[in-house]
């Protein structure tokens, strides 16, 4: 989601290996899955070689106690598998290369789509599949019902599938029938999952065009980020969990809503993005490196990129300034931050360089920001160089190496 990117249009054979420990970590996923009582694979959080996860159910310490807190991450923050999937496809679009996922990426797709699958809860009444008890890109936030995030990956991660499907059974019909036995895979899975896609509940925006974060987020209480800081008995203390300071308000760790509408802001209207931006931002700490980038991308997107210049620069200089987040209660989470720096990356090139790929061509939409007055880069697009030069009031140029 954040690193990929670079590599993806940077190093393509960098990328690729990066997919390939996907594939060879999907037993431990699959091993992961079933310690839940769920099918499929639920992949890591914080992944080890074979893919166990190394991340312990009491990941953060009280400040006051010197107590593990029980968390969540483990085991709610099911939308690990979505962006694992979501990534094989990224790299699937832009490359049109198949060879990865006839290696192995099509099962990693399919186990992802039988996990959220059997985790998903029927509500009869209302007929309709449900992601309840889980955890959004919020960590503040501990398991709420349908994170609208969780539920969109759920539901891209299912619509992926239904597609490669249909892909290798025109393109690689052999393959599939070996993929499709070892993945235990019928034509029932294969309803399973479109049933799933047709019905799974995805929150919309409302009458003043807001997305809700997940269920019952507008019941919580409304205050600023520095009313909730100012709470805090310590500078130390962990924001969320059942007793945090944040818990109960409707201030976020990070960029939620607001990564959806990054990552499927073609789904929605460029007002519906700028006013969910403007509701969700003064809201948002940023207690994690990975959110400013993904504001200031949001931002481009409605042509703000003024707006999105400050975001740019706290993302792009996290090393630089020693001013993020150093603790989370009595743990340590400072240090380097190389997903940050994929995201300043991004933030640069597809945000004010407005680098896009449109029905299988480059595409250039600049949005410099007013103090900038040259932008220039080098990409990969399916195994050719380009270099693209962008000025300020001149038209932008793609050219060969």
């Amino acid at each position: 989601m954040f690193m990929l990117p670079f590599f993806m249009h940077v190093l393509p054979e960098v990328a690729k290996n990066i997919l390939s420990y996907r594939i060879h970590t999907l037993p431990g996923a699959q091993a992961k899955a079933k310690e839940y009582g769920f099918k499929g694979a639920f992949y890591a959080w914080e992944s080890q070689e074979l893919g166990q996860d190394a991340t312990s159910d009491y990941n953060v310490t009280d400040i006051f106690t010197k107590r593990p807190m029980r968390t969540y991450f483990r085991d709610k923050q099911i939308h690990i598998s979505g962006d694992i999937a979501y990534a094989f496809w990224q790299y699937y679009e832009y490359t049109k290369d198949l060879s990865l996922l006839l290696a192995g990426g099509a099962q990693v797709i399919f186990e992802c789509a039988k996990f959220y699958y059997s985790y998903a809860y029927y509500k009869v009444e209302k007929s309709r599949f449900e992601l309840i008890d889980v955890i959004g890109p919020d960590e503040y936030h501990e398991r709420v019902y349908n994170n609208a995030y969780t539920n969109k990956i759920a539901l891209k991660t299912m619509e992926i599938a239904l597609d490669l499907w249909e892909i290798l059974a025109k393109n690689a019909p052999e393959q599939l029938k070996e993929i499709l036995t070892e993945s235990e895979l019928t034509m029932t899975e294969k309803e399973q999952f479109q049933q799933f896609y047709d019905e799974l509940y995805m929150p919309s925006p409302n009458e003043d065009g807001i997305i809700e974060q997940f269920d019952g987020y507008f019941s919580l209480e409304d205050v600023s980020v520095t009313t909730v800081k100012e709470r805090l008995l310590n500078e130390k203390e962990y924001w969320g969990g059942a007793y945090g300071v944040a818990a109960d308000t409707q201030v976020i760790k990070q960029a939620d809503v607001i990564f959806m509408l990054h990552l499927f802001g073609e789904e929605y209207t460029k007002s519906e993005i700028q006013k969910n931006w403007q509701y969700y931002e003064p809201r948002t700490e940023h207690g994690s490196s990975l959110s400013a980038c993904i504001y200031a991308l949001v931002a481009c997107q409605f042509d703000n990129q003024d707006w999105a210049y400050p975001y740019f620069m706290k993302t792009a200089t996290v090393d630089l300034t020693g001013n993020t987040k150093q603790y989370a209660g009595a743990i340590y989470i400072g240090g380097t931050h190389p997903a940050a720096n994929g995201g300043a990356w991004m933030s640069a090139i597809k945000g004010f360089g407005g680098l896009s790929v449109e029905k299988g061509q480059l595409v250039v939409n600049p949005r410099l920001p007013k103090n900038w007055q040259r932008l220039a880069f080098n990409i990969n697009f399916q195994d050719t160089t380009y270099h693209i030069e962008i000025k300020a009031d001149e038209k932008p140029s793609i050219t060969k190496k």
